[in-house]
Order: structure tokens, then C-alpha cells, then sequence
């Protein structure tokens, strides 16, 4: 039986920056993932234009990461292996009702990121410590069951090797298995909205502005990309499922009616993806010998684009308890653990509380309620000190 000092399942983004940090650390690790090895992303050209649909662009799955975390990716080496394509900066954000005229804007930068692209650069940074043995990766590979033993977790795996490790690390996502196998329950409840994401060209420029409009059916973002008019929407709504059939010109024009001609004349539209919403949160995160990270942890509303934050925030804060412990002492490593618990978890359900509180003020309300978000938003928007706190936590400083 192969000996490491940690395993991580899921070799998404959150887990492969996990990987990485924790081989930083000195540690040698093992990350497992059921899908295939990232794949190099395909090469974009210019945006071509026909049909109201746009040929030749980036991913409609993009994440914004804000300052602490570009910090933390940095840190992992990203940068000398992301391709300038899919990247693109943001200075501000811009919120408004849709129903009225309140509207706010705050400082608030970041970067607007395709998720592939990410993880591929995230390997790539990863090769130098797979050669160096600090890291093994299994693709295509599965967990089927988990046993403690005397100094930490055996794993066994689909491919039916069994392997032994100090730490397992769940990240393997809101449906996460290992959560399951470990006993850990959820507080879960699904959206009565699922989202559309794609991404579409504009009569005027972004001028690198993160946006969001609060519709009548749900929040709908538009994040900028690197062409100054092309953003990605992100539309989390009530009625999408008959947004699905739209042909390309009537999308374009749903989505520039909600949006409120805000960046003028949508003239194309790409393709859509289309995911449910809901809301998740574990009980508790961490075992005798096992801790949840990002997804596997927590899952929230994509209106505050705050997720994949909080996950690089929850690999943090992990790196920096084992600094303090040395593995094969159970005792002390299932305290350092329950600190990183006591640290991350209510951090981790204030966000989830605030997302769950913007979306019921912002859902189809009573005329009252309408009015005052409009004086709420017009109010706070007066206010410089409040918004300071804004950017403050828009930047993971908070």
C-alpha cells in the first residue's frame, strides 16, 4: 500500500490548487479525479459575427477571482502558463433594479476568468512537482470506500488500488462522494431558478465594468472579457427553460431589454450553457483525518460570483493550519483541523446568509418592497464609507 502525506479527490480547480499548495508545503501528495487529465484549450482567433451568433470565442464558464485570490493563484505559478485569451480585467461593479431607479457602483477589481483555461494553467504549474514525485496524479479514478486507521485515512480507489495517507481532502465538488462516504450531512435546497451562461457581443464597450441588473425574474451579470465588447452573461432566472429554444436574434433581444440597453445593441449571442442553482452547506467540515474544501464544503447562489473565492480561501486557511502540525500525530492534526473549521465556516455562511438575503429582496416582491430596495440602493450609493466596506470585501479582505 502506497504512503502519502495526503490525498485530495477532485481535480477541479479548487483541488488542483490544493494539490499544489500542499506539495509547496514540503508534502507529498496524491489528487485522484473521475474525469480526464485538463486538456490544452483551444486557440481563439477574432470574434466573427454571423447569424447572431459568435463564432470563435472563449468559454461561457469563467469565474471572477478577486485580488486575494489572484494573490494565492500567483503564489501557485498560474500566470506563466494562462494564455492572455479568456482573461480580462475589472475595476468596478455596477449594480441596478431593473424594476426602478436605484442603482449602485463601487470600486471592486478583479479578473474575469475562463474556468478551463485556469485549470489547465493550474496543471501545467503543477508539472515541475509531479516530476519531483511531490505530486501524483490519477485521472480517470474514483473512490469507493474510506477507513481510518492508526495515522490517518486508507482510500480505496475505482481503479482498486488502496492507498494510505496522514489527510484526506474532500474537493470534489457540491455532489461531493467522499462527503458522502465520510457521513457528513447537508443543509441543501434548490432554486425555483436554474442559469443560462453565454457569451455575447454589444453595441458599446464594457470599459472593463462588471455589471449586474436585477430583473423581474432574477439577477442578470454581465462580466467583461478581454474583447472590449464581448461580456458573458450569467443569467439566473425563473423563466430560462423557455429562454432554452429562443432562436439567436429573439435571445439577443431578451437580453437587451433586461439588461436595459446598458452596453446598447446586443448584436450575437453564442452558445448556452445551462445549470440548476441551489444552495448547499456541511454541517461540519472536517474528521478525524479528513477536511471538505470549496464545492464539497459549501455551494452558493452564483448573484455575489463569490464561489470560487471562498473555496481558494478555504485551501488557505488549510495550508496554514498543517504548517503547524506534523503528520502520523492524529491528536494534533484533528485540532489544527477543527481550527481551520472554527476559521472558515461561519466566513463561509455569512456569504452564503448574504447571497440567500440579496436574492428573496431582489426576487418578483410587493410593490413596498420594491420601493424601498430602490431607496436602500440609492441610499447606499451616497454613502462612501459603507461602499469602502464593499470593495473591501469584493477584494476578499473582509
Amino acid at each position: 500500500m502506497d504512503r502519502f502525506d495526503y490525498v485530495i479527490a477532485g481535480g477541479g480547480l479548487v483541488g488542483l490548487a490544493c494539490g499544489i499548495e500542499l506539495a509547496q508545503l514540503g508534502l507529498r501528495g496524491l489528487l485522484f479525479d473521475q474525469g480526464d487529465a485538463p486538456s490544452a484549450p483551444r486557440a481563439i482567433g477574432s470574434a466573427v459575427i454571423n447569424d447572431h451568433q459568435l463564432l470563435d470565442v472563449g468559454s461561457s464558464r469563467v469565474s471572477a477571482i478577486n485580488p486575494a485570490s489572484i494573490e494565492f493563484l500567483d503564489r501557485l505559478g498560474w500566470e506563466a502558463h494562462y494564455s492572455g485569451a479568456g482573461l480580462s480585467p475589472f475595476s468596478e461593479m455596477r449594480v441596478w433594479d431593473g424594476e426602478g431607479g436605484g442603482d449602485l457602483g463601487f470600486a471592486a477589481r478583479g479578473l474575469i476568468i475562463e474556468n478551463d483555461r485556469l485549470r489547465w494553467a493550474l496543471y501545467q504549474a503543477a508539472q515541475a512537482l509531479i516530476q519531483a514525485g511531490r505530486l501524483v496524479c490519477r485521472w480517470q479514478t474514483g473512490i469507493q470506500n474510506i477507513q481510518d486507521v492508526a495515522e490517518g485515512v486508507s482510500v480505496l480507489l475505482t481503479s482498486g488500488e488502496t492507498v494510505s495517507a496522514g489527510l484526506l481532502v474532500a474537493a470534489d465538488g457540491a455532489h461531493s462522494k467522499t462527503r458522502d462516504l465520510l457521513g457528513i450531512q447537508t443543509l441543501a435546497w434548490q432554486y425555483d431558478q436554474t442559469a443560462i451562461a453565454a457569451v455575447i457581443a454589444t453595441g458599446r464597450p464594457h470599459g472593463q465594468i462588471a455589471r449586474q441588473c436585477f430583473t423581474p425574474d432574477g439577477p442578470l451579470a454581465f462580466l467583461p472579457m478581454t474583447e472590449p465588447d464581448q461580456n458573458v452573461i450569467v443569467w439566473s432566472s425563473t423563466k430560462n427553460e423557455e429562454r432554452l429554444d429562443l432562436p439567436p436574434a429573439a435571445l439577443c433581444a431578451e437580453i437587451e431589454k433586461y439588461g436595459e440597453r446598458a452596453l446598447g445593441r446586443v448584436r450575437a449571442v453564442g452558445p448556452l450553457a445551462h445549470f440548476p442553482l441551489h444552495q448547499q452547506q456541511a454541517h461540519r467540515y472536517v474528521g478525524k483525518s479528513s477536511v471538505l474544501v470549496g464545492d464539497a464544503a459549501h455551494s452558493i447562489h452564483p448573484l455575489a460570483g463569490q464561489g470560487l473565492n471562498l473555496g481558494f480561501a478555504d485551501v488557505k486557511a488549510l495550508a496554514a493550519a498543517l504548517q503547524k502540525t506534523r503528520f502520523g500525530s492524529n491528536r494534533s492534526l484533528t485540532a489544527l483541523l477543527e481550527g481551520y473549521q472554527r476559521e472558515r465556516r461561519p466566513l463561509n455562511l455569512r456569504m452564503m446568509a448574504t447571497t440567500e438575503l440579496l436574492k428573496r429582496v431582489f426576487d418578483p416582491p410587493s410593490p413596498a418592497l420594491r420601493l424601498a430596495r430602490n431607496v436602500g440602493l440609492r441610499w447606499l450609493d451616497s454613502q462612501s464609507r459603507l461602499k469602502q466596506a464593499l470593495t473591501l470585501a469584493a477584494s476578499g479582505q473582509l
